[in-house]
């Protein structure tokens, strides 16, 4: 969020609010350093640029507390046109991309995300649905800054040409054989620009450490950071872009297969889907919005190029690896320089701003608290006889909370503890020392189970993704992430599959346009355009 932006927060007592003390960093009702917050959980950021910038909200009620995490970051400038040579990070795309009906003009740009060397040429990295309309431009077209639905649908200066694309993968396909252009799995053109009219040091606006009143601009790391490795480390990851500006979170899953809608002109309905495998999904709800297609998802504490942002929804945003980029359009080096921090915390999160107060505060029905506590009953005994084990309890599952989970108090360090209890699953919880978390190659076990369950679970029209993840009802061990759409059905999940925890993501549909919530809302109103006089603006965001 932004310098005197403001974030309401929600106690939850399962699905109904309940009332709570609110305090910032252990401060109740925080302070004009953290940033303040009233009783009914409205924050306010501080009013000038705070080092560190990520501060803890916490709710506390009578019977337990919760946590969320936040960040601070400079006003979005993003969005504005730029005196070249521009930065990138910023707003932009095809200056082509816009339909006319009637006296309406309905335009469509995104974000202008990094700068590559390909072939000893200087080019913009993007999206195809950015910078190439979805597979429907033309090479050639100009590329302009700032984009259309920032300048009242009239094309910015040009900064570039359009080079390449790959193809849009389309699912499923059509005609038997398959005919077309083979497909790429990524969404990713690029755009040779103009001489001068870029900055040739790659430098990505905000993405520098935090400075006493700013975020400076600076390049992204050289170096590729493998997404894999980035989960395993729970390590944070970051993006500057057109509509959110700089936002951090960290990985929610990784080698996903996830299918993702597409319109095929600006403003239009629904054209295509498109599946894409072994993608990058990105935590929060809050992390981007449409616009931010194109930026360049980078590691926060090294500045290293993890993917190409292309997608979301109202939990999550999906990325391209970045080295599945390089092979579709490569070989090229990211124009960047030496690993350094961006302006976050490596551990923040742009989690939901509504949390769930407590383990076991979240509402299950009679019959799931009677099936947990018949578990733990039964169980129990023989538990507690490992001297490791604190307390057992039964409470809500984090990986699913429609499901109840047998909470277990341990000792950090311990054996592993079964993930399952009779079909229950079990939640474990650390103590005494630093949490421990899955392996690598944890992680790259269970890339082989979900593997061998992708198809007979994509094939289900209520499930639109599956990766690999880490559990959140045990951090030591892997999950397989299933994203589940709200409101369609689906068949019952177990909460193990061939002895892998499965994890739960609810949310509505992935997409290349208009999903989340921007952080700012540029004027577009009645403008003279070209011989039509009085034409309506109507503006998109991919």
């Amino acid at each position: 969020m932004g310098l005197s932006g403001t974030q309401q927060f929600n106690a939850m007592n399962g699905t109904t609010p309940t009332t709570a003390t609110w305090s910032v960093n252990g401060v109740q009702g925080g302070n004009s350093t953290f940033g303040t917050i009233d009783s009914s959980g409205k924050y306010t950021a501080p009013g000038s640029f705070p080092s560190p910038d990520n501060f803890m909200v916490t709710a506390t009620t009578s019977s337990a507390s919760g946590n969320a995490s936040l960040t601070v970051a400079f006003p979005n400038d993003n969005h504005l046109g730029q005196t070249p040579p521009i930065k990138l990070g910023t707003t932009g795309g095809n200056t082509t991309d816009s339909t006319t009906s009637g006296k309406t003009i309905t335009c469509c740009s995104g974000t202008l995300g990094s700068l590559i060397n390909k072939g000893g040429g200087l080019f913009i990295l993007s999206n195809d649905h950015v910078l190439d309309k979805s597979s429907f431009g033309a090479t050639g077209d100009p590329i302009g800054q700032p984009g259309l639905v920032d300048n009242n649908c009239n094309a910015g200066t040009t900064v570039a040409n359009l080079t390449q694309a790959a193809a849009l993968k389309p699912s499923p396909c059509t005609t038997t054989p398959c005919t077309g252009a083979a497909p790429s799995n990524v969404d990713a053109a690029i755009a040779a620009i103009v001489p001068g009219m870029v900055d040739p040091t790659g430098s990505i606006l905000d993405l520098g450490p935090a400075g006493a009143n700013s975020i400076a601009p600076a390049p992204p790391s050289s170096t590729l950071a493998v997404a894999a490795n980035v989960l395993a480390a729970n390590e944070g990851v970051a993006k500057s872009g057109r509509s959110s500006g700089l936002t951090c979170s960290n990985l929610q899953s990784v080698n996903t297969s996830v299918s993702v809608d597409y319109n095929s002109s600006c403003g239009g309905s629904k054209a295509f889907t498109s599946t894409f495998s072994n993608q990058v999904v990105i935590n929060g709800g809050s992390f981007s919005a449409g616009g931010d297609s194109g930026s360049l998802v980078v590691t926060s504490d090294t500045a290293r190029p993890v993917g190409l942002l292309y997608a979301g929804n109202n939990t999550s945003t999906t990325a391209n690896p970045i080295q599945d980029v390089i092979t579709a359009l490569g070989p090229f080096t990211i124009v960047g320089g030496g690993d350094h921090t961006v302006s976050c915390d490596p551990t923040a999160t742009a989690s939901s701003a509504s949390k769930t107060v407590g383990a076991s505060s979240a509402k299950l029905s009679t019959a799931e608290t009677d099936r947990v506590n018949a578990v733990k009953e039964k169980y129990a005994a023989r538990l507690f006889a490992n001297p490791a084990i604190r307390d057992i309890s039964a409470g809500a599952s984090a990986d699913n909370p429609q499901e109840g989970a047998l909470f277990i108090t341990v000792s950090s360090g311990t054996a592993s503890l079964p993930a399952v209890l009779d079909g229950v699953r079990t939640r474990i919880a650390y103590t005494g020392g630093s949490t421990p978390r899955a392996s690598l190659t944890a992680i790259h076990a269970a890339a082989a189970i979900q593997e061998a369950h992708v198809q007979g679970l994509m094939a289900q029209p209520g499930i639109q993704g599956v990766g690999v993840g880490v559990s959140d009802d045990n951090p030591a061990e892997p999950a397989m992430v299933i994203y589940v759409i709200t409101g369609e059905p689906h068949a019952p999940i177990p909460p193990i599959m061939d002895g892998l925890r499965t994890k739960i993501i609810e949310g509505d549909r992935f997409r290349a346009f208009g999903w989340g919530k921007e952080t700012v809302q540029p004027l577009c109103s009645k403008k003279p355009q070209s011989n039509l006089i009085n034409n309506k603006a109507a503006r998109k965001l991919r």
